[in-house]
């Protein structure tokens, strides 16, 4: 099928955040509102609607952990422009302009896909319809009524994203570009982790006593006799109280492990036991190889680096179209209209209860 939800992903967050939200019926105010033109298109405010709702639901899942009051949004934030030059500036203009630049990569690289003989079969434009009309079921009165997005500009969006994944799958196969299964090898393992810190009554990392410490050491070798010996390594893990730390990962060439365990563990079978308990400056660790080679995981990571190098390749082809286009974020967008556009009040995340907390909020903001 076409349409690989995680592979449009990997170019534009939109695609990842836009079945929660929708709009309208009808022509609506918003849609006669013109933000800005990009590839002989005159965008407005009912699709930038879409597009920057889709950046904040990113935002506020991807990084919950700061969002903890809804005016974080007007919170000011330094930010690089274009030009290398720094300025202060709110984190609900720096997602605005994230999805002004989504929008116009998809509209310059959609106005190209004719020259590439890169279209939607009948079939391809059914699925983005349907895809269009459960996004639809799921639109508020409320959503309706503050964004004026309708079917067709729903439809219209799905659609250019698809053309536009079909165009970069295109350029990538006409560039050769491939992922070999040794680049793309993830493996399995169960490691059972001992240690050696701690965190005290405010959050901060201390080290463990000289005494922990060496009852740590003397469990983890303790722990992997059994584990040598037979003992399942869940079993033995759960034994000594560090099932909660202990588990089942995925690992590849790209993953960051403490000390040498990557070189460790790249040297097992499947079912073999690393022969040493492994010394870190975080603790002791005990590895299992469970699949050299765990086929599920491998396929999804070759998508995701294939994806990876198509939309780079997109980017760059991005670059060659637009070159000589100057555009201004400041001078060519209508920000008076972008004003419209309100993070804090169609935030999802919950302002506190406390007046305290609310005026602290404001006082930063």
């Amino acid at each position: 099928m076409f349409f690989k939800l995680k592979r449009v992903l990997a170019f534009a967050l939109v695609m990842a955040m836009t079945m929660s939200m929708a709009a309208g019926c009808g022509k609506s105010e918003q849609s006669g509102k013109v933000v800005f033109s990009v590839a002989g298109q005159d965008v407005t405010l009912d699709e930038v609607w879409f597009y920057c709702k889709s950046v904040q639901e990113y935002y506020e899942s991807y990084y919950s952990s700061m969002f903890t009051e809804p005016d974080v949004w007007t919170s000011n934030y330094p930010a690089t422009k274009d030009d290398g030059s720094t300025e202060e500036t709110t984190l609900e203009k720096i997602a605005k302009r994230s999805a002004i630049k989504q929008i116009r990569e998809i509209k310059v690289a959609y106005s190209k896909a004719g020259d590439y003989n890169v279209s939607l079969s009948e079939s391809e434009k059914e699925e983005v319809v349907n895809q269009a009309t459960e996004m639809m079921e799921k639109v508020t009165k409320e959503e309706k009524e503050i964004m004026g997005i309708d079917k067709d500009t729903a439809i219209k969006v799905f659609t250019e994203s698809a053309v536009v994944q079909k165009l970069r799958e295109k350029l990538a196969k006409e560039e050769g570009v491939e992922i070999s299964d040794e680049e793309a090898k993830t493996s399995k393992i169960y490691y059972i982790y001992f240690p050696t810190s701690a965190t005290d009554a405010s959050g901060n990392a201390v080290e463990a006593s000289a005494e922990n410490k060496k009852k740590a050491s003397a469990d983890a070798e303790d722990a992997l006799k059994r584990v040598l010996a037979g003992n399942d390594i869940a079993t033995v893990a759960a034994a000594y109280g560090m099932g909660g730390s202990s588990g089942e990962m995925t690992i590849d060439s790209e993953t960051e492990l403490p000390g040498n365990l990557l070189e460790r563990i790249s040297k097992l079978k499947d079912g073999e036991t690393v022969d040493k308990v492994i010394a870190a400056a975080d603790g002791f660790y005990i590895i299992q190889m469970l699949k050299v080679v765990d086929e599920t995981a491998t396929a999804e990571k070759k998508e995701e680096l294939l994806s990876e190098r198509e939309k780079v390749l997109l980017s760059d082809k991005i670059d060659e179209w637009t070159m000589g286009q100057d555009f201004d974020y400041d001078k060519d967008v209508n920000w008076e209209y972008m004003d419209e556009i309100d993070f804090v009040a169609q935030s999802s995340v919950k302002a506190s209860n406390s007046d305290s907390s609310k005026d602290e909020a404001s006082s930063d903001s």
